[in-house]
């Protein structure tokens, strides 16, 4: 059977509406992670580039273009915005942190239901990291009046927005997630083998011979 390759929160097509407009808004965010991801590195690398060599040829009092005030602010939000997107963007691939001790032990069923409760578990965390950083966004906004912060292109209540919006691209994804694997524990069609094995890493979405989702498909094929 050829291989063909599924995004980590892909589900089947017979499965409701609402599931695959889900699982499809979920690809979309992780697309526009991924291209804010690379836009961030450029601005970075760029930025950081004309700062040396714009502070090395002024030291030695030679004709520069000088770099802009504003490219300190850019630099220090990219690389924050950098930390909340890769997070975003590894929590849809499902390359988060995690311990596989105790899942390698467990049917591909009991690999689902405890993913679902560990899933739900990180859930909660990110809603009081949500709540938390939204509390924070509003006292920076209280010092936003101030009048040493009038005027900054890059304040700090807009540095407290990617938090909040970084902490909920992570929640969106771990939702859909959850409601994946419920699906998937519920219904007839068995999950990728690619999802729920000891190794998450090269070659995670192929379908191969030993796949039950591809043994399904054959099946159904039939």
């Amino acid at each position: 059977m050829s291989q063909s390759k599924h995004p980590h929160q892909w589900v089947p097509e017979t499965w409701p509406l609402p599931m695959r407009w889900l699982s499809k808004l979920s690809h979309f965010i992780s697309v526009l992670e991924g291209a804010g991801i690379a836009i961030c590195l450029v601005a970075v690398i760029f930025l950081a580039t004309w700062q040396f060599v714009d502070r090395n040829l002024f030291n030695m009092h030679l004709p520069t273009v000088r770099a802009p005030d504003w490219s300190h602010g850019v630099i220090r939000h990219s690389i924050f915005l950098l930390g909340f997107l890769g997070g975003a963007y590894a929590t849809y691939q499902g390359r988060h942190i995690r311990i596989d001790a105790l899942t390698r032990t467990l049917s591909v069923r009991g690999r689902l239901f405890l993913r679902v409760l560990t899933t739900l578990a990180a859930l909660f965390i990110v809603g009081l990291l949500i709540y938390a950083s939204w509390d924070f966004r509003k006292n920076t906004l209280e010092e936003a009046g101030e009048a040493s912060q009038q005027g900054e292109l890059f304040s700090s209540s807009r540095g407290a927005m990617i938090m909040v919006l970084g902490y909920c691209a992570v929640a969106l994804h771990f939702f859909v997630q959850i409601l994946i694997d419920i699906g998937f524990l519920v219904g007839k069609t068995p999950p990728p083998g690619a999802w729920i094995n000891e190794d998450h890493g090269e070659g995670a979405g192929l379908l191969d011979e030993n796949d039950p989702l591809a043994k399904h498909e054959e099946e159904v094929a039939v």
